[in-house]
């Protein structure tokens, strides 16, 4: 039987990762020195010349990992189950104690910050567990993989026996958390909602036997616009840069039709160059719907049994379907409005509660 539960904070956790590859690279180098070493003959000058290499290597190997220990400041969690009380430790030193009876629920969250890299920035997205303490909220954990940190926190709540407040108000009891999402709790407000979608988003309900279908003839035009003028110019830029440097472009044909080699050329420049237009013309004309049946979600025509799904969550333009395992996300830039990305996830919500029964007991339960 476990005796404690261990967390890190996500940059340690991704630190473990760095400082793996940094060994593995120092012991493949020094294993290639002492092959080379051992095939060479040296004479009795040579070696303290290979010392004094030998040490500069060691210095240069060791910088990283000393940087890496007084540049970051690991944190950690741990919940002890035999004295049933939470640690914090930063840099290995506790610096806050709480026992579990203080925490009534748990809630999820997130946070994010934006990182330079080589090729500009990227924003990280961090999620987080936090213990709801009367009034006051407490960071228990976090991470960067959703799935991963919602199974840890409903782990934590079966072993605290406390339950999880969802961001839609709801209240889920461990008993509960292993229920497909057919089975689930659906928020009342939703239930009583009247559902209406922008008319910008042009989206329209279909019904057709155990069938429910949400159809979208979304279209940006701007978008269009901007993708065709990029194409434009990408198509340019190949063909008169790249194409002059090997007298490949339209300017070096001496005859028509001009060489095979310029004719390749040309079709790749072509698709090369206006893939971004052919891409969102694409995305506006393919078929786009959302179905709902007694026994799955089907999205874009592929099906989803509801029985391997736990919820449907948004994180940002995205509608992800999630279980303790995997996250399937699914993006509705091309599908309708930002502004109605939520009464998509509600609207998908009702109707698998009304296609399972329309009973509250039946859908938890059933």
């Amino acid at each position: 039987m476990e005796k404690e539960l261990r967390w890190y904070d996500h940059k340690s956790t991704n630190l473990k990762l760095v400082r793996v590859i940094l060994v593995v690279s120092e012991l493949f180098t020094f294993i290639v020195i002492g092959v080379v070493f051992s095939m060479t003959e040296f004479e009795e000058t040579d070696f303290l010349s290979f010392g004094i290499v030998g040490i500069f290597m060691i210095l240069f190997f060791a910088l990283p990992h000393f940087l890496l220990a007084i540049t970051t400041k690991p944190k950690e969690t741990v919940f002890d189950l035999t004295t049933k009380t939470i640690h914090w430790f930063e840099r290995k030193k506790e610096v806050k104690t709480l026992p579990f009876q203080s925490i009534n629920s748990i809630s999820y969250s997130e946070y994010s910050y934006t990182v330079k890299t080589k090729n500009g920035s990227r924003t990280v997205t961090v999620y987080t567990v936090l213990g709801n303490v009367g009034l006051e909220k407490i960071q228990l954990i976090e991470g960067t993989n959703y799935s991963k940190l919602r199974f840890d926190g409903e782990k934590i709540c079966k072993h605290l026996h406390i339950p999880i407040l969802t961001s839609d108000g709801l209240t889920i009891q461990p008993s509960e958390f292993d229920l497909p999402i057919h089975k689930r709790k659906i928020p009342q407000t939703i239930l009583d909602q009247e559902i209406q979608f922008s008319k910008d988003s042009m989206l329209s309900v279909v019904k057709q036997n155990q069938k429910v279908t949400l159809k979208s003839n979304y279209k940006q035009g701007i978008l269009v616009f901007v993708a065709l003028c990029v194409s434009i110019a990408l198509t340019l830029i190949i063909q008169f840069a790249i194409g002059d440097l090997f007298s490949l472009s339209v300017s070096h044909w001496e005859m028509f039709p001009p060489s095979i080699g310029q004719l390749v050329f040309l079709f790749l420049n072509l698709v090369l160059g206006f893939f971004p237009y052919l891409y969102v013309f694409y995305q506006q004309k393919r078929a786009k719907e959302i179905s709902i049946t007694k026994t799955s979600i089907e999205w874009y025509g592929k099906e989803y049994p509801f029985s391997n799904w736990e919820d449907l969550i948004q994180i940002d333009s995205k509608l992800c379907l999630v279980n303790d395992t995997k996250l399937v996300s699914f993006s509705l830039f091309y599908f309708c409005e930002t502004g109605d990305i939520t009464n998509v996830r509600h609207w998908i919500l009702k109707q698998i509660f009304e296609i399972s029964g329309n009973d509250p007991d039946l859908v938890r339960f059933g």
